[in-house]
């Protein structure tokens, strides 16, 4: 997928942010799409994503940014009836009689009789659990001795018959609409566009590896992490894990770690952005993964921010890189 080199800019921003990466892994690894659902207030919403996301408004802003930027893109979508003036798309259905306005109709289904040609609905051949003809008083020993003709709906009020009738919808919030007065609100359904599933599964299932990684040696792991730095704004990082914050007698030790993914190698903007946080949030050591690396223009940048790079061609073997850096870290200074 060839990308311009500001859109490639733009996709790195938005997939450093964990909750993207969190909700796109549950997508990737369960084989899931992002599907529209009425909830309980009417409206439309997409419950995977706001579940992750925090909320409606949120889901509709990451949505539209990540088909903006070719995450994400439409696919199939269905037309939902909604009240013209609450737009609600949660409405009671009624059939009303033409005649009568009653709206106790009931459907039933036609069946013809083969042999005499004769129409009515189904239950008019039941006889004592045996099928016979109204008609010609015919016993039916086959069910292709039947055709089925249709269906139409009686009024339970005045008996009246109609193939068609009066269709109303009732908003949950009181008002009555009919087909002429309803609204059509396309719900779309979004998928991880095929072009960068492969490219996402390396940072969406890596984050969990690495945190899986710092559990086990000992540290306590927040990922993916929303920590407020000195400056009092909140930074989200892939993986934050700390140690020795409850022992006096054990030096504190902190690491803050960002994955970075893209098709060539990583840009400028992301040891930025990583620098931003690390610089507020000043944790001991800053680790950024990139894969498959890390630009030279990026490593150029880098050199006055002290941030130490991991580089991954495909991701196989940077929690191994991972683990060998934190092991080098703690080990004591030599006397």
């Amino acid at each position: 997928m060839q990308v311009s080199s500001e859109n490639q800019s733009d996709r790195q921003k938005i997939l450093s942010d964990p909750k993207t990466r969190e909700l796109l892994r549950r997508l990737i690894v369960e084989g899931k799409s992002l599907a529209p659902e009425v909830g309980g207030d009417g409206q439309i919403h997409y419950l995977a994503a706001e579940d992750v996301m925090g909320g409606s408004a949120a889901t509709n802003v990451w949505i539209e940014q990540m088909v903006g930027s070719g995450l994400m893109k439409k696919t199939t979508y269905k037309e939902l009836v909604t009240c013209p003036i609450h737009f609600r798309a949660d409405p009671l259905i009624q059939l009303e009689c033409l005649k009568c306005k009653a709206r106790k109709m009931r459907k039933t289904a036609l069946v013809e009789h083969l042999y005499c040609g004769y129409i009515d609905n189904d239950a008019k051949f039941d006889k004592g659990g045996f099928l016979v003809c109204p008609n010609c008083k015919r016993p039916i020993h086959k069910v292709e001795e039947l055709r089925s003709s249709g269906v139409w709906y009686e009024c339970q009020n005045c008996l009246t018959k109609t193939s068609l009738p009066k269709v109303v919808f009732t908003c949950r919030d009181g008002h009555e609409f009919n087909t002429a007065d309803l609204r059509l609100a396309a719900a779309y359904t979004y998928i991880v566009d095929d072009s960068v599933v492969a490219l996402l599964k390396n940072t969406l299932i890596l984050a969990p590896a690495i945190a899986s990684l710092l559990t086990g040696m000992g540290y306590s792991v927040v990922s993916p992490a929303t920590m407020q730095g000195r400056s009092g704004t909140s930074h989200t990082l892939d993986v934050y894990a700390s140690k020795g914050v409850a022992d006096p007698n054990m030096a504190v030790t902190d690491v803050a770690i960002q994955i970075s993914v893209d098709a060539v190698a990583v840009e400028p903007s992301a040891v930025i952005s990583f620098f931003a946080k690390t610089y507020d949030l000043r944790p001991k050591l800053a680790i950024l993964v990139t894969i498959p690396s890390a630009s030279e223009a990026a490593k150029a940048i880098n050199a006055g921010y002290g941030i130490t790079l991991v580089e991954d061609s495909d991701g196989s073997g940077a929690v191994q890189k991972v683990k060998a850096l934190l092991e080098s870290a703690d080990k004591p200074a030599p006397k």
